[in-house]
């Protein structure tokens, strides 16, 4: 006890140490991440979805499933990002973070509130503690690339790139390649809350730490401007360098205007009257404009007296109704400013942030990819070196605040790559050299992570981002696109035959949070033709979720919900079992069980069932007790195809003694009505073998060679679309008698030579 103590404290001071960069320990070329044995036995589940009711009840459920989850055999937790969110944030989850340090420890919730959408931050230790006790690894949710909502604004210029940070091409221009276009900008770039105030290595963020950001809602003209376009200026009272309209005179005086960086903006207010004695009479900066007076007038306010003494909260009701109706203030201007700049997807537009004469301010492309670049919301600028102490001090401050076991870590490819060669540092400076016990695992839908995370020791698991894309287009669609065969062969680890040497450390999955989204993106598309986060018209939206309708999505989610059950799907994928049956039995992975697959995302924390929760536990159970040994995929010919793998393969895991082992049969076609031949090895000769999944009653012997014969008769039902048996040793008997059998009446042969089918014999 006392060792495993100094053992502990002594890391925690070497990585304090490590930190503040005077010692060097573990070598960062220190192999991280092994594929093998102990990485097999790992499963993760994703204990969430985007979709989830904010009922800030998920830390206390989850803490009371510790024991039904390892009895599934689960034994890593992915929870969400944990942090609090930006509260116009459509799902209210922490990837819109507003506050990285604020798990739910500050009143800085809807209406002041203290829990986040998951629970409060003392729920969240204990989980973690009850989780641990169960025997439980916690993964958090890292997002080193954004923050939201911050509270202050800055002056900024900006240009328009794409989500690489390619400036636009202007296809209207000729001779002209590229359009450099600086534009002042009111951004809120300035904040972090009272978590990042009292935690953070940066205390608030502001301009300097940032590369960009996504279109703000708020308008290009935001900035006051005279006649000719030149910015109105206040740098305090008596200022030489001041440039004010004359009716601002006393309230310059008095000190007594809002500015952002000296500029005025429109949506500012002043002192309008009595500045150096009272308070009282605090207006709108856009009083005196003849436009706004006119829209005023229209609304009662016929006058600017009528608006000096009128009630302020109608006044900022109006006031922002207007400036929501200008072309210049209101999001359609953002657009328009650049629309010759456009080529053509709106969505992915950004803001780089650059000098007046518009030659950039940052360093950009250090990517695992060397692009992608962007994302959303404030674009952290991840190759600046006081930004990059505060990313080591924040995983530090989660690992040792919380005790996480590690980090899935968000959007790998959209930051510099120093994140990642960081995060590896520091889960090895706190769980030594060799962490497959304490897992880290990137999101990255790019061949360069596998790259990069084999050129640097794996400091992470890479995302089978392959192996997703083939399970789509092979057993997802109504109609495959790929051969079934491809599951083996496009995938991070090639898997045909008995697969392949060295494979990358990975893990794998079939869903997650944001393709659940993409699907439901699609159902408001093609049944309500809205885009969700592009805003239709010139009018500010109040917040995010004003982008679109939120009831109009939860009845799209509903949609989706349902489609799950049906037979022929519309947006759902296809297969999801047979999907699940692969990862799972697979070798050198650590698949990954989705939330939304299990219970449904629409109702309370896991209180409700989909029509795959019965078999994907009985499927995690198969991984548990039966995926063991090394792995064979055989391709197969049916009877609904010639091409061997083009519908029908086979995946065996030998096992490591006879009562482990399982063959996983797969096939796509729901006409497939064909018999093969699946070779366990001699360890399993003449054994009984039962289906796990329940799809298929009868039990299979094999001969003296260990060679399973399948009868393989497709179908097509909500779960599966084709054939799937994942076929185990046989509980109730495991060496069959020799000699004949009655089954309800009919005897059935057995011999070493032959196969045969049995329904509960007595022997």
């Amino acid at each position: 006890m006392e060792k495993k103590f100094f053992s502990r404290l002594s890391i925690l001071m070497l990585s304090l140490l490590l930190v503040a960069g005077s010692v060097s320990y573990f070598p960062k070329s220190a192999k991280a991440y092994t594929s093998g044995t102990s990485l097999d036995n790992r499963v993760i589940f994703q204990s969430f979805s985007l979709y989830m009711p904010y009922e800030s009840n998920m830390y206390k459920i989850l803490s009371a499933k510790g024991n039904e989850l390892k009895d599934w055999g689960i034994t890593d937790i992915w929870l969400p990002p944990a942090y609090r969110s930006f509260n116009a944030a459509r799902y209210m989850e922490g990837y819109a973070i507003a506050d990285r340090y604020d798990l739910g420890e500050f009143n800085q919730g809807p209406n002041n509130t203290r829990p986040t959408k998951y629970g409060t931050s003392d729920e969240l230790k204990s989980m973690v503690s009850v989780l641990h006790a169960n025997g439980l690894k916690v993964q958090e949710d890292l997002v080193p690339n954004q923050v939201l909502g911050l509270s202050k604004r800055e002056a900024v210029y900006v240009t328009r790139v794409d989500q690489n940070g390619n400036l636009f091409k202007n296809p209207y221009t000729t001779g002209l390649t590229t359009q450099i276009r600086a534009n002042l900008y009111l951004a809120y770039t300035k904040g972090g809350g009272e978590g990042q105030a009292k935690y953070g290595y940066i205390k608030e963020w502001n301009k300097k730490y940032f590369n960009g950001t996504s279109l703000q809602g708020q308008g290009m003209d935001r900035v006051m401007k005279d006649s000719k376009g030149i910015p109105y200026r206040y740098f305090g009272p008596n200022n030489p360098k001041n440039y004010l309209p004359s009716w601002l005179d006393e309230a310059a005086a008095a000190n007594k205007i809002n500015t952002v960086d000296t500029y005025l903006p429109v949506d500012g207010w002043y002192a309008a009257k009595d500045a150096s004695t009272s308070d009282n009479y605090w207006k709108p900066m856009l009083m005196h404009d003849p436009g706004y007076l006119k829209y005023m007038k229209s609304h009662g306010y016929s006058s600017v007296d009528d608006i000096l003494n009128g009630d302020n909260g109608q006044i900022a009701s109006l006031t922002d109704a207007y400036i929501a109706s200008q072309p210049g203030y209101g999001f359609g201007s953002e657009e328009r400013s650049f629309k010759n700049d456009d080529s053509g997807s709106d969505d992915q537009d950004q803001f780089l942030f650059v000098k007046k004469n518009g030659t950039t301010v940052h360093n950009l492309y250090n990517t695992i990819s060397g692009h992608n670049q962007f994302l959303v919301g404030m674009d952290i600028d991840n190759g600046n070196p006081t930004v990059q102490k505060e990313q080591i001090h924040w995983m530090n401050w989660l690992l040792d605040t919380y005790q996480f076991d590690g980090f899935r870590i968000d959007a790998a490819g959209h930051y510099d790559k120093q994140v990642l060669l960081d995060e590896g540092d520091v889960m090895k400076q706190h769980f030594g050299s060799h962490l497959n016990d304490h897992l880290s695992y990137i999101e990255s839908y790019q061949s360069a992570g596998t790259d990069f995370e084999n050129a640097n020791g794996n400091p992470q698991l890479m995302m089978d981002y392959a192996l997703f894309y083939s399970l789509q287009n092979a057993l997802g669609k109504n109609s495959p696109s790929n051969s079934l065969s491809t599951i083996a062969t496009n995938a991070v680890v090639n898997r045909a035959s008995a697969g392949t040497a060295n494979p990358t450390p990975n893990w794998s999955f079939v869903n997650n949070h944001d393709q659940e989204k993409n699907r439901v993106n699609k159902i408001m598309m093609d049944l309500y033709g809205i885009k969700p986060g592009i805003h239709y018209g010139t009018s500010a939206p109040k917040s995010f979720q004003d982008l679109y309708d939120k009831k109009t999505e939860a009845k799209a989610l509903d949609i989706y919900e349902k489609d799950m059950e049906r037979t022929v799907k519309t947006y759902a994928p296809y297969n999801v079992p047979s999907q699940y049956a692969y990862i799972l039995t697979n070798k050198d992975t650590v698949p990954t069980v989705f939330y939304g697959d299990l219970y449904k995302t629409n109702a309370s924390y896991m209180s409700e069932h989909t029509p795959y929760y019965d078999t994907i536990v009985k499927l995690l159970k198969v991984r548990k007790n039966y995926a063991y040994g090394n792995q064979q995929v055989t391709n197969y010919k049916s009877n609904t195809s010639g091409t061997a793998g083009k519908d029908l393969i086979s995946s065996v895991r030998y096992g490591k003694d006879r009562n482990t082992g399982v063959a996983t049969v797969i096939g796509n076609n729901p006409k497939t009505d064909t018999t093969i031949k699946v070779d366990m090895g001699t360890r399993h000769a003449n054994q009984l073998f039962e289906d796990a999944t329940g799809f298929h009653n009868e039990k299979l012997s094999t001969d003296s060679k260990g060679i399973l014969t399948v009868h393989v008769k497709g179908t097509q039902n909500a779960q599966v679309k084709g054939y799937l048996g994942v076929w185990i040793p046989s509980k109730k008997a495991a060496t069959p008698k020799q000699g004949p059998a009655l089954q309800y009446g009919k005897y059935v042969t057995v011999t070493n030579k032959h196969y045969a089918v049995y329904q509960d014999f007595n022997w």
